[in-house]
C-alpha cells in the first residue's frame, strides 16, 4: 500500500512539473510569435548594435571582454572591419542565452527568429566564441548533446519540441578546434565528458544513414542544412527529392571530419583500439567517396544515385566540400582550387557562392546562390589542408571585407551574402514560399552569427596565422596583395595581448605585440612563424 501510494505520488509530482514547465514556456512562445510575426518587421531597418553591454557580459557569466580590431589604411580608419567585427561580437553576446527549462547550461541561438538550438550552427558558434571565451563554446557544443534522443543529435530542439531529422554531424570536429584554447586537464574533462555519446550518434549516422555501397545519404534536405538548394529541388520547397538514395558529397565529407575528430578524442581519453577504428573508416570513406563520387569530366565532387548510378551534375558549394576533409588527392585538389579561383564559377567579388555563377540554377536565392560563410569557411580550410594558403588569404580577406562592408551599409548580421555586391538588397529567402515569407521575412534574417561570424575567426587564425602551440601564442600572417598598406591592432583580452601588424608588400608584415610577459618586435614574410612572447634573458650566473 505505501508503496503505491508512493508511486502515485511521484506521478503527481512530475505531472506538476511538467505543469509548471508548460506554463512557464508559454510568455517565451508567446514572446516568439510576437517577434516573428510584428517586432522584426517593425525594428528590420534599424542599424544593429555594436557595443558590449557589460551588464549583459557579467549576467551571461563571460569571463573576457570581447577581441577587439582596429584597421587604418593610409592612417586613415576603415571603419567597415573594424565597426563590422565589433558587431559580430555584440550580436553573439546578445544570442548567448543563460540556462533555462530548455537547457541546463548556456546555449546559442543564431538569431532572434531562430528560437531553439541547432546542431551545426552551434558547432560553428563554437569556433567564434572559442576565440573569446571557451568555456562558453564548450557549453554551446555541450547544450546539442544533452538534448539528444537516445543516441541521434537532433537538427534542432526549442520550446515546443524537437525535430525527426538530424544535422550535419560537426560537433566532435567542433570540440576538436577548442583543443588548442585551453589547457591540456581542461581539454581532457571535456572529452571524457563528450566522447561516447559523439560516437555513438556517428554509428548511430552509419547505421541509419549509410548506403550499401559505404557512402550516406541524407534522410531529408533539410537534414543537409541547404535544403532548397537546386540539387534537392526547388527554391520555395513546393518540390523536393527523395534524397534517401542520393549519395552526398558533403555528407561524406562530414562523417570524415567527424571520424577524424573522434580519433583525437578518443586518443585524448585513453581509448587507443577505437582511435585506430575510427581512423581506418574515416579512410575507408575517402576512397569511397573518391571512387563513386568524383566526377572526372567536370573535375568535381556530385550527388549520385545510388539506385541508377546517374550523377546530379549540380555545381554547388557541396562539390568542393571533399576539400574540407583531405578526400580529394592532389591532382583532383588542383582541379577544384580552378573551380575556386574561376571568376564564372566560384571566384565572386564576395567570393564562394553557394552555387557556381555559371551553373544555370544560379539565382540570388538562400542556397541557390548567396554565399553562406559556414561552407565557405569549410572551402577555405580545405584549401589550407592542401597548402594554397595564398588562394586562402585572398577569399578570407574578401569575405571579411563583403560581411564587414554589408554591415556597414545596413547596420546588421545577416545569415547569407550577395557574391556579386556588398548589401543585401538583390537577395531573396524562398521566393514562393508564403510561409517562409511570413515568418522570417523576403531577405536573409538579420542579427544572425549561426556562423557568419566565422568572419571573425578567419581573420585572427587565417589572416593573422594565430595559433596557441606548445612555446605560448605565436603567428604566421597571412595576408593577400590588397592589403599592403593596412595597419591591423587586434586585442584579445583573453591572452592580454595586443598585436600590431602594418602589411607590407609580398605579404611580409612588420609589428609588434605587447602580452604579460613583455613586447616583442617583428618582421616576417608571408606564412612564417613569429613566437609572441620574448625569448627569457640569459642566466647570468656564475656557476663556482
Amino acid at each position: 500500500m505505501l508503496s503505491r501510494l508512493a508511486g502515485l505520488s511521484g506521478q503527481a509530482r512530475s505531472r506538476c512539473r511538467y505543469l509548471v514547465a508548460a506554463l512557464v514556456r508559454v510568455p517565451r512562445l508567446l514572446g516568439f510569435g510576437l517577434y516573428v510575426l510584428l517586432w522584426s518587421k517593425i525594428f528590420r531597418g534599424c542599424r544593429g548594435v555594436t557595443q558590449i553591454n557589460l551588464g549583459l557580459l557579467v549576467s551571461k557569466s563571460v569571463h573576457f571582454l570581447p577581441p577587439e580590431l582596429e584597421v587604418r589604411s593610409a592612417g586613415v580608419s576603415i571603419e567597415a572591419w573594424s565597426q563590422g567585427f565589433s558587431a559580430v561580437n555584440a550580436v553573439l553576446l546578445l544570442n548567448l542565452q543563460k540556462p533555462d527549462l530548455l537547457s541546463p547550461s548556456r546555449y546559442a541561438l543564431p538569431a532572434p527568429a531562430f528560437r531553439a538550438i541547432y546542431l551545426w550552427d552551434s558547432a560553428f558558434i563554437a569556433q567564434i566564441w572559442k576565440l573569446w571565451d571557451p568555456q562558453v563554446a564548450f557549453e554551446v557544443l555541450h547544450s546539442v548533446v544533452a538534448l539528444r534522443r537516445g543516441a541521434r543529435l537532433q537538427h534542432y530542439v526549442s520550446d515546443i519540441g524537437g525535430s525527426k531529422f538530424t544535422q550535419p554531424p560537426l560537433l566532435a570536429w567542433a570540440l576538436v578546434g577548442l583543443k588548442p584554447q585551453v589547457d591540456d586537464d581542461t581539454f581532457r574533462r571535456w572529452a571524457h565528458s563528450l566522447y561516447a555519446p559523439l560516437r555513438d550518434y556517428h554509428y548511430w549516422l552509419y547505421e541509419h544513414r549509410q548506403l550499401q555501397s559505404g557512402l550516406f545519404a541524407w534522410a531529408h534536405p533539410y537534414e543537409s542544412g541547404v535544403e532548397n538548394a537546386p540539387r534537392f529541388g526547388s527554391r520555395d520547397e513546393r518540390r523536393l527529392i527523395d534524397t534517401t538514395k542520393l549519395a552526398a558529397p558533403d555528407f561524406c565529407a562530414y562523417m570524415v571530419l567527424s571520424g577524424e575528430a573522434l580519433c583525437v578524442l578518443a586518443q585524448c581519453v585513453g581509448k587507443k583500439h577505437e582511435a585506430i577504428a575510427h581512423q581506418r573508416e574515416a579512410q575507408i570513406l575517402k576512397e569511397l567517396t573518391n571512387r563513386y563520387l568524383w566526377e572526372e569530366t567536370e573535375g568535381l565532387y556530385f550527388d549520385r544515385d545510388a539506385q541508377s548510378g546517374e550523377f546530379v551534375k549540380s555545381r554547388t558549394i557541396a562539390s568542393l566540400l571533399p576539400l574540407w576533409a583531405g578526400i580529394p588527392d592532389p591532382q583532383q585538389a588542383e582541379r577544384l582550387c580552378q573551380h575556386i579561383l574561376d571568376p564564372a564559377a566560384f571566384n565572386t567579388v564576395v567570393p564562394l557562392p553557394s552555387v557556381a555563377l555559371n551553373d544555370e540554377a544560379f539565382e540570388n536565392d538562400m542556397w541557390r546562390g548567396p554565399v553562406w560563410l559556414n561552407v565557405a569557411f569549410g572551402v577555405i580550410s580545405g584549401l589550407q589542408r592542401y597548402g594554397y594558403h595564398c588562394e586562402a588569404a585572398d577569399l578570407a580577406f574578401r569575405l571579411c571585407d563583403g560581411v564587414y562592408r554589408t554591415f556597414w551599409q545596413t547596420g546588421r548580421i545577416y545569415e547569407f551574402y550577395d557574391p556579386q555586391r556588398p548589401g543585401v538588397e538583390k537577395l531573396h529567402r524562398k521566393r514562393g514560399n508564403l510561409w517562409k515569407r511570413l515568418t522570417l521575412g523576403a531577405k536573409p534574417v538579420a542579427n544572425f552569427v549561426g556562423w557568419s561570424g566565422l568572419v571573425n575567426t578567419l581573420l585572427i587564425e587565417t589572416l593573422f596565422g594565430l595559433r596557441c602551440g606548445s612555446r605560448g601564442i605565436e603567428i604566421a600572417p597571412r595576408f593577400p596583395p590588397q592589403a599592403e598598406g593596412c595597419q591591423f591592432s587586434l586585442n584579445l583580452p583573453r591572452h592580454e595581448l595586443l598585436i600590431d601588424l602594418n602589411v607590407l608588400p609580398e605579404g611580409s608584415v612588420a609589428g609588434s605585440s605587447r602580452g604579460p610577459k613583455g613586447t616583442v618586435s617583428f618582421k616576417a614574410m608571408f606564412g612564417e612563424t613569429v613566437f609572441l612572447e620574448p625569448e627569457p634573458a640569459p642566466s647570468t650566473e656564475v656557476t663556482p
